[in-house]
């Protein structure tokens, strides 16, 4: 009751000085010289504080709070002063804080409201736009006015930096120039140097001549210019991933460097493909599935792959990730999956040089059956009378919608009959196993073969040249093209570049090679030498050898089965042999890439003795003889999963061991002195395939 009476007194005392002049200074002098508002009532409820802001001038204000009497405000750390208003003017640096004073016997006063402190801001900066430069055919470089500048600065070339009021400064030939916008205003920072742009005096293009050849000359009726284009194709087939130099065998090094130094002979233009089976087959490719051999290509310009059975060894799956690492095409016009076009290859690619305009259409032979069976599953190819049609249809659109000169055929396959002597003129019926010859009835006008391993330079009877170079980097095909860009006409000098000329000691590796096997193999080394042999062991030792590890291996694994034979179809790959002296896994590698896991097998007996113990085709080591074996019994083998997916052998299978491979039984064999002396190291050797890393610790 005593704070009511309290407040009414003070309002009634307030309203009467309302009325006066007098009262209204005396209410002024009040408001400043009160003592502290008292402390308010318990439990009545608080008005809300007020909320105070600054501005820029330093006024603090706050809005009007219900209830409110008055307010009473502190600056800094001094004494509460009251207000009947809604502002105080701060100098710069003080700080406020206010409070609302009740009105009301049904309010306390509110709290002091939160701190606010006048700082008084600096002037704010604008940046100014960058220009944009342009210079006209005449050197002239200009910009269009920026919004608020006053001057321009300038650098040419490299010089010091030079002021203008204009936008447009005049350049001479070969000058470069940047330039940015500046302003004396404080309120307006200069702006980023522009691009610098250099003025390029404009070349005036020579008459053009409609160039005519109407003898046939190669050279212009008019200008008297040559109208020939020289073009240099060279073709790769079957290199089977030889990628590092060995005792026996070349690798890439210097043919790298070979082809760089061609492509700098501005006289001729080169274009450089392959025929298929690029990856399968080394150590350094196969275990990083082609992914090496595919970087190098791309480091040395090759224009276009055709895929050969060997690139579907580790599935069509693996074709996809390596196509999409290519920077070049893989060609295929005849491949399919599930009766359906795949993704990873195309049926032609176009390379245009010295004018003219190069078709490259791929095909892949009837190979199907060099594919290891579980690799081939739903992977079909069209052959025969089909291809051709194919092809046909192909090199037509590439003439007549992508305006093709000149048509080359890059085919995995070929003749496995002819000689290397000279060049052989052939007819179709020579040739017909493998290719049509109506197609070089204009359809095609070079051929381009691989698969079969052969070196030969073939002309059929519409005189177009057929080259393959052998296989495992021993000779490249060349065909040097004269075409006459006027006439359409052209000459073809065939020939085979062999190691003597791409591969001998004069030329430097170039350092890619090294690169990419460090790249791909960093903590490892697979020609180490794990073991000797004291003598060459050629083919047939080889695979002897590995038919006997076959039987021992699974009587170790598969104890439990009376295993009688062990082998299969076997054949050592390049080099052929495993030469006397050293042996490191890549060597053992290189005679047996194939990654053919091992399998116990059921066969009957009829079967054993048709397919194996009387088939010279197949090594075997046995503990039966032909004699012995009943038809109507059942036996048990050791072979890989080559032999026993082969369907003819009519093999069940019972076990299998995946990821150890006939080259791992080898090594661990000569690893342990089997031919020699052995190492026994167990070093590890990286990021070898899985294959390996089983052996190094011996465990097989």
């Amino acid at each position: 009751m005593k704070k009511f009476l309290i407040k009414i007194s003070v309002v009634i005392i307030a309203a009467l000085m309302l009325f006066t002049a007098v009262g209204c200074s005396y209410l002024e002098e009040l408001l400043k010289t009160s003592p502290k508002t008292p402390t308010p009532t318990p439990n009545l409820p608080k008005l809300p504080a007020p909320e105070v802001t600054v501005d820029s001038d330093g006024v603090a204000s706050w809005e009007r709070v219900d209830g409110a009497l008055y307010y009473a405000y502190v600056i800094d750390v001094g004494d509460e002063m009251l207000t009947d208003e809604y502002s105080v003017l701060l100098k710069e640096n003080e700080s406020v804080r206010v409070k609302a004073i009740s009105g009301s016997a049904e309010y306390d006063d509110s709290d002091f409201s939160e701190i606010k402190t006048y700082i008084k801001s600096s002037v704010q900066t604008t940046k100014l736009a960058t220009p944009q430069v342009s210079i006209d055919s005449n050197g002239v470089a200009a910009w269009g006015k920026i919004t608020n500048a006053q001057y321009y600065v300038y650098v040419i070339d490299n010089g010091a930096e030079k002021t203008t009021t204009q936008c447009s400064v005049q350049l001479t030939e070969n000058q470069s120039i940047k330039v940015k916008a500046a302003s004396n205003d404080e309120r307006y920072t200069d702006s980023a140097f522009s691009q610098s742009k250099t003025y390029t005096k404009p070349v005036v293009p020579p008459v053009t001549c409609t160039h005519t050849d109407s003898n046939s000359d190669g050279i212009c009726d008019t200008c008297k210019e040559s109208v020939m284009a020289e073009l240099s194709f060279l073709a790769v087939n079957d290199l089977h991933g030889k990628f590092m130099d060995t005792s026996s065998q070349p690798g890439v090094d210097e043919f790298t460097t070979y082809l760089k130094n061609l492509y700098k002979d501005t006289t001729r233009e080169e274009v450089l493909l392959s025929s298929g089976d690029m990856w399968q087959g080394t150590v350094e490719s196969s275990t990083n599935k082609g992914q090496l051999m595919t970087e190098w290509m791309n480091d040395v310009g090759f224009a276009s792959m055709t895929l050969g059975n060997h690139e579907f060894d580790w599935g069509s799956d693996v074709l996809t990730p390596n196509s999409k690492l290519a920077d070049f095409p893989f060609l295929a016009i005849n491949v399919k999956y599930n009766n359906k076009p795949v993704d990873y290859c195309k049926a032609s690619t176009t390379v245009e040089k010295g004018g003219v305009k190069i078709g490259i259409i791929g095909a892949i032979g009837d190979c199907l059956s060099s594919i290891a069976s579980e690799s081939r599953t739903g992977l079909s190819f069209v052959i025969g009378n089909e291809l051709t049609k194919l092809v046909k249809a192909e090199a037509t659109r590439l003439r007549t919608q992508e305006g093709c000169d000149f048509i080359v055929y890059s085919i995995h396959d070929g003749g496995d009959t002819f000689s290397s002597s000279g060049i052989n003129s052939v007819s179709s019926s020579q040739i017909s196993t493998y290719y049509d010859v109506s197609l070089s009835n204009g359809y095609v006008d070079l051929v381009f073969e691989g698969h079969v391993h052969k070196q030969y330079i073939l002309q059929d009877e519409y005189g177009v040249y057929h080259l393959q170079g052998a296989s495992e980097n021993k000779y490249v095909s060349c065909a040097e093209v004269s075409y006459n860009t006027v006439t359409g006409k052209y000459t073809v000098a065939p020939s085979h570049i062999g190691t003597n000329v791409y591969a001998n000691s004069k030329l430097k590796d170039d350092p890619i090679v090294n690169t990419l096997y460090k790249k791909y193999f960093p903590d490892s080394d697979p020609y180490a030498v794990i073991g000797t042999t004291t003598s060459t062991r050629n083919s047939t030792t080889i695979c002897e050898t590995v038919a006997q590890l076959y039987y021992e291996k699974g009587r170790e694994l598969w104890s439990t089965y009376n295993v009688v034979l062990g082998g299969g179809y076997l054949n050592a790959r390049n080099p052929y042999n495993v030469y006397q002296g050293n042996v490191s896994y890549a060597d053992l590698f290189s005679v047996m890439p194939f990654n053919n896991d091992i399998v116990l097998g059921k066969i009957k007996g009829s079967d054993l003795k048709s397919r194996f113990l009387n088939n010279s085709d197949y090594k075997k080591y046995t503990t039966v003889s032909a004699s012995s074996v009943l038809d109507n019994e059942y036996y048990y083998i050791v072979i890989d999963t080559y032999t026993s997916t082969y369907t003819k052998n009519n093999i069940t299978q019972v076990k299998r061991l995946e990821g150890i491979y006939a080259r791992d039984l080898l090594a661990d064999f000569v690893s342990k002195g089997g031919w020699g002396t052995g190492t026994k190291s167990t070093a590890y050797y990286g990021n070898l395939s899985q294959d390996f890393k089983n052996i190094t610790g011996y465990a097989l």
